[in-house]
């Protein structure tokens, strides 16, 4: 199985540009929210058709409720949930005959294809589920043949989910030899395995064919269980990374880059280079950012690479941003992150980076006391990974106004020693994101969610000033081998703009960067640890480079991911309780003031954002506000973006919550 390899920092930076990575967004009071960007595919998501048993059998009344009323639920559940880049199918069997004996020769070959993998019609299909019956045999074997004839035509790796709720009554062919002779075509199909209030034998066969083609196999024993099963292992079997963002197209220099407001956007490159290596040029996409006095702008790219899979290439793809100006000469900040194809991680490759406050350094070529506050956002992709194949990458950008931080706390000195988590109570269940976009949303406590071989999950947990956020994660189950070589979790956590933040570790089991990891897992085994030190405004003084990155609070990125290097054990799935805890007194914040832009922005000759900047509200709420202030990644430039002139107060600890 292949999968997105891990992040590894690459940072290029010079002295003098040391106070250009200051990082901070603006504060605005909660009840103010960047809109929520359209989603778009951010590359071809794997192919699945759901296969659903509709035999005589699922008419029991024990749920509760009709078997196949809690089925068809748990469908339209599924159906409403897939991201529009989907690529789905549902076939269903036992809908067209009876259960008599002298209706088995077309009762085993009852099998219905409701909808073809593809785009999913989300209104027909529902509507198609609302008409299924239970009425006739369970041609399990004969249904995973034709599920994979279905996918055939498709290149790459393909998936079919399997809901039943009993043994096939139509052998031959036996479904556990057809599981077999799939496997042995080499058509990278796996098939996981849902049964619905299955008896031993019925879940020995279902076992069966997902352990065949390294899929995976769960019991449901309830409706709400079913419901919750269908949906996590279809959305993961669908594997994408669900990319946000306005679509816009940069310029191919300085001269025609449209200009950016707060935002997300998705762009595409088109190309790599040939030779491995960043000395050789592929795409590069520039856009024009424009600041006031004491203003600076942040600024994160995020390069959607392909599986290995689904392309001709390997290698490794490279991602860099820098700041330019006018004539294309660099202002001496750059981020250059990569993806190697040989690795089984999914942690994309993000770059970020800010700029030093206009004017602060009266000397800095692109943004000291003589600029006018004009300046290039240039992104550039470069190696040999899919090198032919576009890429999509997702941009975030926002700007933070002048603030006055006079009376606030310095920068923590140095890293402090980790509190590890230990809540007490039952796990909850939780399913984490495929993306940073859809992230799981978490509040201190205990979490229980499991992962596949080459998959990532990620969650987001708010962090107010003043607070330190710790984790724990502790195998609690792992269907690998045992001693199982290849194997390894990985633990890292991203502040707001996606940077990878310090941790100041619980376990001895860490690597290079910031990432924990740990190899040759078993049962009880555990990672921990917590942020090297608490939000803190000015830690973005730290001399410190990882201490800088936590100088501001918002939703703080915890991705957990399971490389799978082995050959026998791909699709394993390997369980894991998750404790969450943020601790701390709450600090104040700064006293952030909009200021109005120097010069009016240039028209952007090209695609341009959405006029959500328009729609921002004409006053902030300050000190009356009942709820906390966060940081709001780019909502400053929205407000500045409208013309006012804002205000807002610094916020007292005593208004502060950690929810």
């Amino acid at each position: 199985m292949s999968g997105r390899p891990p992040r590894t920092s690459l940072f290029t930076r010079t002295a003098s540009a040391a106070a250009a990575l200051l990082l901070a967004v603006a504060l605005v009071p909660a009840t103010i929210l960047l809109p929520a960007p359209p989603s778009a595919a951010a590359e071809e998501s794997v192919p699945v058709m759901v296969v659903l048993d509709a035999s005589g059998s699922m008419m029991q009344d024990d749920a509760p409720g009709l078997r196949i009323d809690a089925a068809k639920s748990a469908v339209k559940n599924l159906i409403g949930a897939v991201p529009d880049s989907a690529r789905m199918g549902l076939m269903v069997y036992g809908t067209g005959t009876d259960s008599a004996p002298s209706s088995k020769a077309a009762g085993c070959a009852d099998i219905r294809t409701l909808a073809p993998v593809g785009a999913v019609n989300k209104a027909a299909l529902t509507a198609a589920v609302d008409g299924i019956k239970a009425t006739g045999y369970t041609p399990v074997g004969a249904s995973l043949r034709a599920a994979s004839e279905a996918l055939a035509d498709v290149k790459g790796p393909r998936s079919i989910i399997l809901v039943s709720d009993g043994i096939d009554t139509c052998a031959p062919p036996d479904a556990c030899d057809v599981a077999k002779e799939l496997a042995a075509a080499g058509t990278e199909l796996s098939i996981h395995s849902i049964g619905f209030k299955v008896d031993a034998s019925a879940r020995a066969e279902l076992e069966c064919i997902a352990t065949a083609t390294g899929g995976t196999y769960t019991d449901a024993r309830d409706a709400a269980a079913l419901t919750e099963e269908l949906t996590i292992r279809t959305t993961r079997a669908i594997g994408v990374y669900e990319a946000q963002g306005t679509p816009i197209t940069g310029g191919t220099s300085p001269a025609d880059a449209p200009l950016l407001t707060a935002g997300q956007y998705l762009d595409v490159l088109d190309k790599g280079s040939k030779k491995n290596s960043t000395s050789e040029a592929g795409s590069t996409r520039y856009y024009k950012i424009q600041l006031a006095p004491g203003e600076r702008t942040h600024a994160a790219a995020t390069l959607l690479v392909p599986r290995t899979d689904e392309t001709d290439t390997s290698g490794t793809a490279y991602l860099s941003v820098s700041f330019v100006d006018a004539q294309d000469k660099s202002c001496l900040i750059q981020d250059t992150e990569h993806a190697n194809s040989n690795q089984s991680f999914l942690f994309p490759p993000t770059a970020a980076l800010s700029t030093p406050a206009l004017g602060e350094d009266a000397g800095d070529k692109c943004f000291g006391a003589d600029a006018n506050g004009e300046a290039f956002l240039k992104v550039e992709r470069a190696g040999n990974w899919a090198w032919t194949k576009e890429l999509p990458v997702e941009l975030l950008f926002a700007t933070e106004p002048a603030g006055d931080t006079q009376g606030l706390p310095d920068a923590y000195a140095a890293s402090l020693p980790p509190v590890v988590p230990a809540p007490g109570g039952t796990a909850a269940p939780v399913a984490g994101g495929a993306s940073y976009n859809t992230a799981a949303e978490l509040t201190p406590g205990l979490f229980s969610d499991s992962l596949l071989g080459a998959e990532t999950k990620f969650y987001k947990i708010p962090v107010g000033y003043g607070q330190r956020l710790s984790f724990k994660a502790t195998v609690t189950a792992d269907g690998a081998s045992a001693g199982a070589i290849g194997k390894s979790l990985n633990l890292a956590l991203f502040n707001p703009l996606r940077q990878e933040t310090e941790l100041a570790r619980g376990s001895e089991n860490y690597i290079s960067g910031h990432s924990l990891n740990y190899t040759f897992i078993r049962t009880g085994d555990s990672l921990a640890a917590s942020m090297a030190v608490p939000v803190r405004y000015n830690n973005r003084n730290s001399k410190d480079s990882g201490i800088e990155l936590i100088a501001y609070p918002g939703g703080y990125y915890l991705a957990a991911s399971l490389e799978d290097g082995s050959t026998v054990d791909i699709g394993s799935e390997l369980a894991f309780d998750l404790a969450i805890d943020v601790s701390g007194d709450a600090e104040d914040g700064p006293l952030l003031i909009a200021a109005t832009p120097t010069a009016e922005p240039s028209s952007a000759p090209s695609e341009q954002p959405s006029a959500a900047a328009a729609d921002a509200p004409q006053e902030a709420s300050t000190s009356d506000s009942t709820g906390p202030l966060w940081w709001g990644l780019g909502i400053a430039g929205l407000l500045a973006a409208s013309g006012g002139v804002f205000v807002f107060l610094r916020r007292r600890a005593s208004q502060r919550n950690s929810g």
